[in-house]
């Protein structure tokens, strides 16, 4: 293994490390910069024939208006004390300044080269998963914090009107709140970290 590669071995374990999930934020700076390693992770994501299927929107001047949709969607959708909590997670969040909408782009999901549909869903899914990660390296390396919301139940139809996007075309994976952490970053808990070498 030659230096450089050591080093960016220690780098990449030292951000995901360094990595939280934050829900409460305060207005962050982007730079060019950060913009430029965010579109270079989407680009550089691996994927399943190379596909890529997913599309990245990240709200900056239009932030406010989507957590108002958020908000005024939760109170909808949701009731009592669970329509609080989220209602409450929200104003956290919306304060950081930008959010990330990650979607499935599901034209490029879709079956190739006798793929069976179980199987392309799964690895639509891997590639899914590995570009939030990567989103979300980037976003700790530049001082930055974020979340994963899981909120497509009740919000993929607003979030795709608000995108611009055709719900035929698309589904809303998750949503990325990103700022300056306000809260300190709680202690790691320990997970198992199977694996085994044989």
């Amino acid at each position: 293994m030659s230096v450089a590669t050591a080093e960016a071995a220690e780098t990449l374990l030292g951000l995901l490390d360094a990595r939280r999930s934050t829900r409460r934020l305060a207005a962050g700076t982007f730079s060019e910069r950060f913009f430029a390693d965010l579109r270079a992770a989407a680009a550089l994501t691996p994927s399943a024939f190379n596909s890529q299927p997913w599309r990245v929107v990240a709200l900056r001047e239009r932030n406010g208006a989507f957590w108002d949709l958020v908000e005024g969607t939760i109170g909808a959708w949701l009731a009592g004390d669970r329509r609080e909590r989220y209602l409450a997670r929200a104003a956290g969040m919306r304060g950081g300044g930008m959010t990330i909408l990650v979607f499935e782009d599901l034209a490029r999901a879709a079956p190739r080269d006798g793929v069976l549909p179980a199987d392309a869903r799964d690895q639509a899914a891997q590639g899914l998963g590995m570009l939030q990660l990567a989103l979300w390296l980037v976003i700790t390396a530049h001082g930055l914090a974020t979340s994963l919301q899981h909120w497509h139940a009740f919000l993929e139809e607003a979030a795709l009107a608000f995108a611009g996007l055709p719900p035929e075309g698309f589904r809303l994976v998750a949503l990325m709140p990103v700022g300056t952490p306000v809260e300190a970053a709680p202690e790691r808990a320990e997970g198992p970290g199977q694996l085994s070498v044989e």
